[in-house]
C-alpha cells in the first residue's frame, strides 16, 4: 500500500525498446497500472510495433510511439528531443532494455538536470564486463532493479555495488490468481477429469525448456500423466514435432494462448517451469504458487527466490531431463508431499511476491531517486 499519501504524485515514464511477448511487457503494464491507481502519472514510450504499445494502450495507459529499438544517431536525436521537451515534467524514467537504456543515458548528458534513470533488468543474461556497462549501470542509472537476487550478483561481478540495486520480483495479482477446485476447473476447460495433469504456462520459445520437459515425460512410463502446454510463440512447430517424435501425441495438449491463465492453474496436479538461460523470475511460477498448485521449477535466473527446494516447491537443475523426470515422479507418487508444497508455496508467495509487495518497493525506489534529483 502507499504508506505516505501526503507525498505528491510522481510522473513516471517507462521506456522499452522491444521486450517480446512474455512477462516483461506484462510486468511494465501491471506496474504502471498499479502506480497509476495510487495516484501517480505514468507514461509509456516504445516503438509502435512492439507488443507493449498495444498492451499499454489497451490498458488505458498514456502511450507514445518513440523509435527506441536501435542505438544510432537518428534515434538518439529523437530521444534527446523528447527528453529536452519533457524533462521538467518527468520525475523518473524507468528503462527496460539495452537500447532504450543507452539512448536515455546518452541523451541525458545533454540535458540540464535530467530526470534520474532507473533500469529494470528482467532477464538473467550476464551483463558485459567492461567500463561502458559499468558506467551505464553504476553511474548513468541512479538505481538498478532486478527481478531476482541472482541477477543483482551478476552486476556485483562486473563492479556495480550491491547497494546500487534492488531485487523486485514481478508481483502476482492475488485477487486474480487464487486457489480453485481442481475438478471444477477441468470440467470448465474440457480436460480429462481422471488424468494426472502437468501444466506449463509460458511463451513458446527455446529458453522456456519445453524440449527438456518433453524428454522428461518420455522417460516416465506412466500413462496417466498428461501435459497441458499453455501459450503461443515461434517455437510451437518445433515443440509439436518433438511431441510426435517422442510418441507423446496422445498425452500432450496444446492449449494455445489463453487470455485467462488463472482458469488453468487450478486444473493442474503439478505446475512446471523448465526454463534455462535469460530468465528472471518466471510469472508462471508465481501464478502457480498463487493458485496453490505444487510446483517444480529449474534454478534459472531468480527462480530460486520463489522455489525453495522441498519447502515451497521442488527446484531442479537446468537442462536435466533425468532430474526433472525424477521430480515429477516423486510428486506423482506422493500426494501428501504435493499438498504440503502447494500450501507452503502459497504461503511463501503471499509473504513475499504479491503485486502489493512489488508496487510498494517500486514506489519507494522511484521516490528515493526523484528526491535525490530535487537535492541537486
Amino acid at each position: 500500500m502507499n504508506t505516505n499519501k501526503s507525498q505528491r504524485p510522481l510522473h513516471i515514464v517507462h521506456t522499452e525498446a522491444n521486450g517480446g511477448r512474455g512477462g516483461q511487457p506484462m510486468r511494465i503494464v501491471n506496474e504502471a497500472l498499479g502506480l497509476a491507481q495510487r495516484g501517480h502519472r505514468t507514461t509509456i514510450l516504445c516503438p509502435a510495433d512492439v507488443p507493449l504499445y498495444t498492451l499499454a494502450s489497451n490498458a488505458g495507459l498514456a502511450t507514445m510511439a518513440l523509435p527506441l529499438g536501435r542505438k544510432n544517431p537518428a534515434t538518439l536525436l529523437k530521444s534527446w528531443r523528447w527528453l529536452h521537451a519533457n524533462a521538467p515534467q518527468v520525475d523518473v524514467i524507468n528503462t527496460h532494455n539495452s537500447a532504450d537504456s543507452w539512448l536515455m543515458a546518452l541523451a541525458s548528458l545533454a540535458i540540464r538536470n535530467p530526470p534520474p534513470l532507473v533500469r529494470t533488468r528482467h532477464a538473467s543474461g550476464a551483463p558485459r564486463d567492461n567500463a561502458a556497462t559499468r558506467w551505464l549501470m553504476g553511474t548513468a542509472h541512479a538505481h538498478v532493479v532486478t527481478t531476482g537476487e541472482a541477477l543483482r550478483h551478476q552486476l556485483v561481478a562486473i563492479g556495480v555495488p550491491l547497494k546500487h540495486s534492488s531485487s523486485v520480483p514481478s508481483g502476482v495479482d492475488t485477487d486474480r490468481f487464487i486457489p480453485g477446485d481442481r475438478l471444477a476447473a477441468r470440467q470448465q476447460l474440457g480436460l480429462a477429469p481422471d488424468a494426472f495433469w502437468l501444466g506449463v504456462v509460458s511463451h513458446l520459445r527455446p529458453n522456456k525448456g519445453h524440449e527438456v520437459l518433453l524428454q522428461a515425460m518420455a522417460r516416465l512410463d506412466i500413462p496417466q500423466l498428461h501435459l497441458a502446454i499453455v501459450g503461443e510463440g515461434t517455437h510451437r512447430e518445433a515443440i509439436a514435432t518433438r511431441v510426435a517424435e517422442l510418441g507423446l501425441t496422445e498425452r500432450v495438449l496444446f492449449a494455445g494462448h489463453q487470455a485467462a491463465p488463472q482458469d488453468w492453474f487450478p486444473a493442474f496436479d503439478i505446475a512446471l517451469s523448465p526454463s534455462h538461460d535469460l530468465e528472471g523470475l518466471p510469472q508462471g511460477v508465481m501464478q502457480a504458487l498463487a493458485c496453490e498448485v505444487a510446483t517444480i521449477a529449474t534454478d534459472a535466473g531468480g527462480t530460486g527466490d520463489a522455489i525453495i527446494d522441498d519447502v515451497s516447491g521442488l527446484l531442479v537443475p537446468q537442462r536435466d531431463p533425468a532430474a526433472l523426470a525424477s521430480a515429477i515422479e516423486r510428486l506423482y507418487r506422493d500426494e501428501a508431499l504435493r499438498q504440503r508444497l502447494a500450501v507452503d508455496g502459497h504461503r511463501h508467495l503471499l509473504a513475499h511476491f504479491t503485486r502489493t509487495h512489488m508496487l510498494d518497493s517500486m514506489e519507494r525506489i522511484f521516490r528515493d531517486v526523484a528526491g535525490r534529483r530535487a537535492q541537486r
